[in-house]
């Protein structure tokens, strides 16, 4: 299993340190149980910060635009992140201890204090009747998800049915964002995520897909040699290469905000070889 980063102005993102050794932000692990583990999303948040520190090394003086795609790794929230859906209606119990908050300037903790009145609670999560009351939205009587919130029949009118739909639409809990979206704001990058279903918009599938023709084409067909050649795999795509598949990208992107179809931008991107765009006249001929 590969996690790369790739640059379009330097290609796979590496730097070299103060005793000449290269440092790359690539990650490549045996995935197993008996193995290397699983890819979480912990070990993606670290190798995030690996890469900002490399670019920051490398562009001291630019801020990085880190594009993603939608996989639910790149998605997952850090375990204290304020999410309804962990939460249990009564605190205690088995629910994540989430992170204190502020609203409107006003500091709301998610864990009951050390020294609170009843002891069975001290250092436990607090569950929504608890939170919604320290915030004075608590009804008598509310259940944790109503029946049309559990059929995720969540209308814009909808504001008071359940403990559940009263939270999430708390302005704390509608900010909460991804961790890798946390981990650019506090490094002081940019960040955005792909479409959906539209892998002709990132360069980097088609930089694995020369990489796979390169492995195909040099390996052994051995698990060892498998190993061995997949880094070289990696390095194989030159630079230029890997710049045309960014600009190949880019003219996708410019296709569909042009208002063409999936199909129209195919031609129209195989027709139609500027740096950036689709010309009008080719949109004309699509």
């Amino acid at each position: 299993m590969v996690s790369e980063f790739l640059s379009e102005l330097e290609g796979p993102l590496k730097t070299i340190d103060d005793n000449g050794e290269v440092i790359r932000a690539r990650e490549i692990i045996n995935p197993g149980k008996n193995y290397d583990g699983y890819w979480t999303a912990e070990d993606m948040a670290r190798q995030f910060k690996k890469a900002i520190a490399i670019h920051k090394r490398n562009h001291p003086n630019r801020i990085g635009l880190w594009a993603f795609d939608n996989s639910s790794n790149h998605n997952c929230v850090a375990k204290d992140a304020l999410v309804v859906n962990r939460m249990n209606l009564s605190s205690g119990g088995k629910q994540a201890a989430m992170r204190d908050t502020i609203v409107d300037g006003i500091h709301y903790t998610m864990v009951f204090p050390d020294d609170f009145a009843n002891e069975s609670l001290r250092g436990n999560p607090k569950g929504m009747k608890e939170v919604l009351k320290d915030r004075c939205l608590w009804i008598h009587g509310l259940p944790k998800t109503c029946s049309r919130c559990r059929a995720d029949d969540k209308h814009l009118d909808r504001v008071d049915c359940c403990a559940e739909r009263i939270l999430e639409l708390q302005p704390d809990f509608v900010a909460q964002r991804s961790m890798l979206e946390e981990i650019a704001r506090e490094e002081g990058q940019l960040i955005i995520f792909y479409p959906k279903f539209h892998c002709e918009l990132n360069f980097i599938e088609m930089y694995w897909g020369a990489s796979k023709r390169y492995t195909r084409k040099h390996c052994d067909y051995s698990f060892q040699g498998l190993q061995s050649i997949i880094p070289e795999a990696l390095d194989s795509v030159p630079i230029e290469t890997i710049r045309r598949f960014s600009w190949k990208a880019f003219r996708y992107m410019d296709a569909y905000r042009k208002g063409l179809t999936m199909g129209a931008a195919e031609r129209a991107v195989k027709q139609y070889k500027s740096h950036r765009r689709i010309s009008e006249n080719q949109m004309l001929e699509s």
